[in-house]
């Protein structure tokens, strides 16, 4: 008697219950549901089956503009993914032919021909070319420098936990440029690449939204004595009440020995978490980050605001940012900084 092989069995009815959700999908799609042909679309995409998902996604288009569906925001991005397919197509469409029999082939000459890796902003994009800061510290730096920020995430998993989540990778760098000096050196920055994970609140009426917890690194790259570094590991939520969105978030510092601590007491200055408030207004945004260490005798923090405005066809922003407290950056983590910046962003 030929012995039967658990793997194989587990494996088969794995294999029949995708193609059973996948049959049903389609059924449903071909029914006229948008969210079906959707979710179509998105799973062929996973499989990197670009010729299926692009077919689904334009299926799920003009389903959503027939039946005028309340969710105008999925729509455009529908429509978004469309536009993004049909461009690439039209622009490199005969130096991909050879390879469309094999769509990992196509993938991969795609990505070395439009330089695309699914990345996506994350925190703002900016470059202040005018800030000043009215502080004076004793390394004789200019009051007046440029300060940028950029900021991209990488998706890498979704729906790991069977919770609609996501799991990205993410990195932010903020630089601090002396340009008022001859030589124009870069005064200060900070890197933080960070793994986290996304999930939606399960009751989509509710005020809360969404969920993030995550494992943040932030250090200057520099050596001793300048060197600065710590790891964290936060939770963060999202609340929208009406029109403000709400994001506190708390933090726990991993412990480093003491004799590899450079800032052992930066939680005296930034504490244990942080606070968000965003309120878009028309085409204007104001955003609000404050800290604090709750500490009743040596009370410090520090307070952020950042106003942007559209300045052309809504892909690049009006930017001025106010600071004023403690750790704006790493090297200044237990000094005060009091700046204002003028320029513009490429996100927000």
């Amino acid at each position: 008697m030929k012995k039967i092989s658990w793997v194989a069995i587990v494996a088969q009815f794995t294999l029949s219950l995708w193609a059973n959700d996948v049959a049903l999908l389609e059924q449903k799609a071909t029914q006229g549901d948008a969210a079906s042909a959707y979710a179509l679309a998105q799973h062929y995409e996973t499989l990197n089956n670009k010729e299926c998902a692009y077919e689904w996604y334009k299926k799920a288009s003009t389903l959503a503009l027939e039946k005028k569906t309340s969710k105008p925001l999925e729509n455009a991005l529908l429509h978004e993914k469309v536009a993004k397919v049909e461009r690439t197509q039209e622009v490199y469409g005969s130096v991909l032919t050879p390879y469309v029999d094999d769509p990992q082939t196509f993938s991969s000459a795609q990505q070395i021909i439009t330089k695309t890796f699914d990345l996506s902003t994350y925190k703002s994009n900016y470059l202040l070319p005018f800030t000043f800061n009215n502080q004076d510290y004793s390394d004789d730096r200019q009051h007046f420098e440029t300060k940028f920020q950029i900021s991209f995430q990488k998706n890498l998993a979704d729906n790991l936990l069977g919770l609609d989540d996501t799991l990205s990778l993410g990195y932010t760098q903020t630089s601090w440029w002396q340009t008022g000096e001859k030589s124009t050196p870069f005064r200060e920055s900070n890197y933080q690449p960070e793994l986290f994970m996304m999930m939606p609140h399960f009751n989509k009426e509710s005020v809360i939204k969404a969920y993030q917890f995550g494992l943040l690194h932030e250090s200057n790259g520099q050596g001793l004595p300048k060197s600065r570094s710590w790891n964290r590991l936060y939770a963060k939520t999202y609340l929208q009440l009406d029109g403000l969105i709400v994001s506190p978030r708390i933090w726990y510092r991993i412990p480093e020995e003491k004799i590899d601590d450079d800032n052992p007491d930066i939680d005296d200055y930034l504490g244990y978490g942080d606070i968000e408030f965003i309120y878009p207004w028309k085409k204007h945004t104001l955003h609000i980050l404050a800290r604090h260490n709750l500490h009743s005798n040596e009370g410090r923090g520090a307070v952020q605001v950042d106003w942007t405005f559209p300045l052309w066809e809504e892909s690049l922003f009006g930017y001025v940012q106010l600071f004023s407290g403690y750790g704006e950056s790493l090297i200044d983590y237990n000094k005060r900084s009091d700046r204002i910046g003028i320029g513009f962003a490429l996100s927000r």
